[in-house]
């Protein structure tokens, strides 16, 4: 009969040293990417905090302020709209959001739930798309939007290209297939129509991914500038990323003005982040499991 022989404390410390160094090699890997990261976001607000007296471009580099002040923000606010700005944006981020979320929920469903001939194929060309550069689709979409459609030069063409994603589609077909087949069924049985199912049993139950889908796309609609520059002319109508593209020419010299601004334009999208960071996660987390 054999007896378990319990390891002394020199055992258990050579078993401890190996995954010590490694956590200390990781901590120390990610301490240096979230330095990488975070570190032009504060060079970039140090910048719009400096005051006439600092210098931008100095050697060695200036990176704190010497005499801190806040009249560069105050003084983009007045000579650019940046309200009507922000205003654009907000609209075009929550319509595009919106709509987005409706179109890609109900594509995704009959995608991960229903049968039927063709489905596998349907599946694997909207990823296919995935692979297609936005920017290829911008000749053909103006054309669209200026001789057939006819809402160039104004928000609408902001918002209708973006109502389709394919990415968010794949990632709320990933989270309905986590969904029990179970309780589909039983809703059936109860009667419940397809459009029933979905709204009443999927939705709530995928709702980390749907905030997941709601994130990617307000970003991408907020950070839109090639198509925006391209489908607006009116200054009243620009989104803040065209809105922004203004300083260049108007403050050419003065960095802390242009940083001042781009701290305007990121400073919203940032605050909404980390308000859905844990739905974010949950999301994504979710996706990956189905």
């Amino acid at each position: 009969m054999s007896t378990l022989v319990e390891p002394n404390s020199t055992t258990r410390a050579r078993q401890a040293r190996p995954t010590w160094l490694s956590n200390l090699l990781w901590y120390l890997l990610l301490g240096a990417a979230a330095f990488v990261t975070v570190m032009p976001f504060l060079w970039l607000l140090m910048t719009a905090l400096k005051g006439p007296t600092d210098a931008v471009f100095s050697l060695p580099p200036q990176f704190l302020p010497r005499d801190p002040t806040l009249a560069n923000f105050v003084r983009v606010w007045e000579q650019l709209a940046i309200w009507r700005f922000f205003l654009n944006s907000l609209f075009v981020a929550i319509l595009t959001v919106a709509l987005n979320l409706l179109v890609s929920s109900l594509a995704a469903y009959p995608l991960a739930k229903m049968r039927f001939p063709g489905r596998e194929l349907i599946f694997y060309l909207l990823l296919a798309t995935l692979i297609v550069p936005a920017e290829l689709t911008y000749i053909p979409g103006y054309i669209l939007a200026v001789r057939v459609f006819n809402y160039y030069d104004t928000l609408w063409a902001l918002i209708f290209p973006n109502i389709f994603s394919a990415f968010n589609i794949f990632l709320l077909r990933q989270a309905y297939k986590s969904v029990p087949n179970d309780l589909i069924d039983a809703a059936r049985i109860d009667g419940a129509s397809e459009l029933r199912i979905w709204w009443g049993v999927l939705l709530p139950v995928i709702r980390p991914a749907l905030a997941t889908a709601a994130v990617f796309s307000a970003v991408t609609s907020w950070n839109a500038l090639l198509w925006p520059s391209l489908m607006l002319r009116n200054r009243d109508l620009y989104t803040l990323p065209v809105g922004l593209t203004a300083l260049r020419g108007m403050f050419t010299a003065d960095f802390r003005l242009i940083s001042a601004g781009a701290i305007m334009v990121i400073l919203p999208i940032l605050i909404a982040f980390v308000f859905a960071q844990r739905y974010f996660v949950n999301g994504l987390g979710g996706a990956v499991k189905g």
